[in-house]
């Protein structure tokens, strides 16, 4: 039998998004990321400062996929991240895209279903908590 270790955490029911803190890993580089929980992104995704502070190459990166923007659809590179640690939870081996949000986003990125496919999610607007496991 496993047992299921659930962590809560408040979030504000007032505000419109839910913010995260994440640290990205790659080999001894660390980087603590500000991310936008995101149920409907596919992917987890990092600004391209980030990727370079990680020491990977996006740019040379042979795996692309198709993203959605305002302006049309972009190619975007994915790249592998060591370690994704959020919310009390580590995942291994996952791949991100590499793409740069808006600054008047207020994040630096999105956690996406490649992170949270992993787990449990509950998200309880009126309570104020999300519930992961």
């Amino acid at each position: 039998m496993r047992l299921l270790f659930m962590a809560k955490y408040s979030i504000d029911k007032r505000k419109a998004i839910i913010k995260i803190s994440a640290i990205f890993s790659v080999s001894s580089e660390k980087r603590a990321l500000t991310m936008l929980l995101d149920t409907g992104a596919s992917y987890t995704m990092i600004p391209w400062e980030a990727a370079e502070a990680l020491g990977l190459r996006p740019e040379l990166s042979n795996r692309k996929a198709n993203m959605i923007t305002a302006s049309g659809i972009e190619k975007v590179p994915i790249v592998m991240v060591d370690s994704i640690a959020c919310l009390g939870k580590i995942i291994n081996n996952s791949e991100v895209m590499v793409h740069d949000l808006p600054q008047r986003s207020h994040v630096d990125g999105l956690l996406g279903l490649s992170f949270l496919k992993h787990f449990k999610l509950t998200i309880d607007f009126r309570e104020g908590w999300l519930e992961i496991g």
